[in-house]
């Protein structure tokens, strides 16, 4: 095969064709919920070390788990801003029982299935490295619950983000 032969298509089924490109809308879409949630983090993060007097303790850490954990520290009850970040602490919480799944979309590989009624069915494997021990997961969805995911999703990145630009303006002031 040369370089410039086109990658041809095994199956053009268009019921395949479809349950791909809808598998990947779903994926990209939960993704983009999560990245907008941790905009919203970081956002919050930068904001509140730039506060004279409250801020020397806040921690810029690079990967987004850590943000997360940051964020929770300040805001929880003990936290140096508990008393201004009790609803986001909530927001933060809801969110982050979704957390595991944002490693399997961003760095899983998935394997489609059709049922016989034309529903999808996705399954997501993520290898990872846990105390010098590989660790390999992996989640299925079928449609309905993957899009039932994705509403959950949705809605609590939505909710994050609502809260923690509150939160970030009562700060400010």
């Amino acid at each position: 095969m040369d370089e410039g032969a086109p990658i041809e298509i095994a199956n053009d089924d268009p019921l395949w064709n479809q349950a791909i490109q809808d598998v990947n809308a779903w994926r990209g879409a939960c993704l983009q919920h999560f990245s907008a949630a941790e905009a919203a983090v970081t956002e919050t993060l930068l904001l509140l070390k730039a506060i004279p007097g409250r801020g020397e303790t806040v921690r810029l850490r690079h990967l987004i788990g850590q943000r997360f954990d940051d964020l929770s520290k300040l805001i929880e009850a003990e936290g140096a801003f508990a008393q201004e970040g009790k609803a986001a602490a909530k927001a933060l919480s809801d969110l982050r029982t979704l957390e595991g799944l944002r490693s399997f979309l961003a760095h899983g590989q998935a394997k489609i299935a059709l049922e016989r009624t034309g529903k999808w069915i996705v399954i997501l494997r993520h290898v990872s490295i846990r105390g010098q021990q590989a660790e390999r997961l992996m989640l299925l969805f079928e449609q309905a619950e993957a899009e039932e995911r994705l509403a959950d999703l949705k809605r609590k990145s939505q909710k994050l983000c609502s809260v923690l630009g509150n939160f970030r303006r009562i700060v400010k002031s």
